[in-house]
């Protein structure tokens, strides 16, 4: 085991930083930790959400105490923050937002533009706040008042916000909702999401490869789902999971893997996490005791997932395979005491790099005291989740970038490039077709029929023509 550690002070931008870096190899399934990087504040400061543009510029969304907002009686409102890293983790810059509130989920615009979703704590409303990458707000929007839990760019480059909103018509109940915001600004009539329930949020968003909608999250005691066209339309609800004792969950995951394959998770008493398809099949289920870190679904099958636990409380971090074997898990814990931090991590978030490295995101709480700061941490040998694909710019598609991804797969292919249609044909080495594919951009490319081996595809994709090689696993 061969540690370095290093500890610095200075400045950068507007942020004092205090941090740590180090490289480990953590377990004998071969975990690495990249870096490591805790920045100590003068007040508190919470992280709830992280994002990565094209150039692995990160940009986490919080709140602060810093500079808080007093009110009568001797109460106060925390205050908006976002922090702009480099690739190392370092500091560009820490924007205060100025308003009472939190930023509660973020994305990039196909343009490099930061669209935050917060709270405002004293207008009982929610922002929808666009800011340039130099940390300059452009543009501010306000709806009546939500929790935005999720949201993504879509493929028409739309914003789509997810979350819990105030049921119609019920008062104390609460409603999934489903928020679209055009490319050109236009805030389009939120959408509720209730099966006739009094407790239904909504904590994650994701695209499908035919361009429809699934919004997850939890109905009471279910894990359920709704998937609505690229308009937000014509919801069709979908049950997963039912607790055996018919407790309350406190959040819920869908993710498609690939084919008809599905993880599942939710945070209750215990905590879920699972594979199943689409007709709810399981093909494994594994409970665990403790505060569940947002699962993500990587397309070779695996699920990335974690729990805070204790007494004392500490975080594991796991990849689990689609067998359901370990491929790798770190106790943060350990990792702090090694290198005297006697606090705990609570990770919020994740952001996704090609050399399938993440940078996991969160908040440190020193023991006994009410410091608490923003912690980032990159690892190794994490996925390609289920959601990195995003369509780029336009622009020219050289035969050595067209790169079918992931390649090896264990059984569905992406073209990641921006494309109208394409046709493929695959061979395998004796020159015998094997199957035709006519694909829109983002949809799939299912081989999980396939023997294992190598083949060999042609394409012809807007017009022009490509060739190469494939690895079925």
């Amino acid at each position: 085991m061969k540690r370095v550690i290093k500890f610095s002070t200075g400045t950068k931008g507007s942020l004092l930083v205090v941090f740590s870096i180090f490289f480990l190899i953590q377990n004998s399934q071969g975990q690495q930790i990249i870096w490591s990087k805790l920045f100590t504040l003068a007040k508190t400061d919470h992280i709830s959400c992280l994002v990565k543009d094209t150039n692995h510029i990160m940009y986490a969304g919080g709140d602060t105490e810093r500079n808080k907002v007093f009110v009568t009686g001797g109460i106060y409102y925390y205050r908006a923050i976002i922090i702009k890293l480099d690739s190392n983790g370092d500091t560009i810059f820490v924007k205060d937002l100025g308003i009472p509130g939190m930023v509660y989920s973020m994305a990039i615009d196909p343009s490099g533009n930061i669209r935050a979703n917060i709270t405002h704590l004293l207008s009982q409303s929610t922002l929808f706040i666009s800011m340039t990458p130099e940390g300059f707000i452009f543009q501010r929007d306000s709806i009546v008042r939500t929790i935005p839990w999720a949201c993504m760019i879509g493929k028409d480059s739309s914003l789509i916000v997810v979350g819990e909103k105030d049921r119609v018509g019920f008062p104390g109940h609460k409603s999934m909702f489903f928020q679209r915001i055009t490319r050109e600004g236009t805030i389009e009539p939120w959408v509720e999401l209730n099966p006739g329930h009094y407790n239904c949020v909504a904590n994650r968003v994701e695209q499908l490869p035919n361009g429809h909608y699934l919004v997850s999250g939890y109905v009471g005691s279910r894990i359920a789902s709704y998937e609505l066209n690229e308009n937000g339309s014509n919801p069709v609800f979908k049950q997963w999971y039912q607790t055996p004792d018919f407790s309350n969950l406190n959040s819920g995951y869908v993710s498609r893997i690939n084919g008809q394959r599905y993880m599942i998770a939710g945070q209750g008493n215990p905590s879920r996490v699972g594979n199943v398809d689409s007709l709810t099949n399981k093909y494994w289920l594994r409970s665990d005791d403790g505060v569940q870190v947002p699962p993500q679904a990587m397309t070779d099958g695996s699920t990335v997932f974690g729990y805070e636990t204790g007494p004392p409380l500490y975080q594991t971090m796991f990849r689990i395979g689609p067998d359901s074997s370990t491929i790798w898990n770190i106790t943060l814990k350990d990792s702090l005491l090694a290198r005297g931090l006697n606090g705990r991590v609570q990770i919020k978030a994740f952001t996704y790099f090609e050399d399938q490295s993440a940078v996991l995101a969160g908040t440190y709480y020193l023991n006994g005291t009410t410091s608490y700061d923003p912690f980032f941490m990159k690892i190794a040998n994490v996925g390609t989740p289920v959601t990195s694909l995003i369509k780029p710019k336009k622009g020219s598609l050289a035969n050595e970038t067209l790169a079918p991804w992931p390649n090896p797969t264990g059984g569905t292919l992406y073209l990641k490039q921006h494309f109208d249609k394409a046709e493929i044909h695959l061979y395998n080495l004796a020159g015998k077709e094997m199957g035709e594919y006519r694909i829109g951009f983002a949809q799939p490319i299912d081989i999980s029929g396939y023997v294992s081996g190598v083949y060999l595809y042609r394409a012809v994709i807007d017009g022009k023509f490509y060739s190469g090689k494939i690895v079925k696993r």
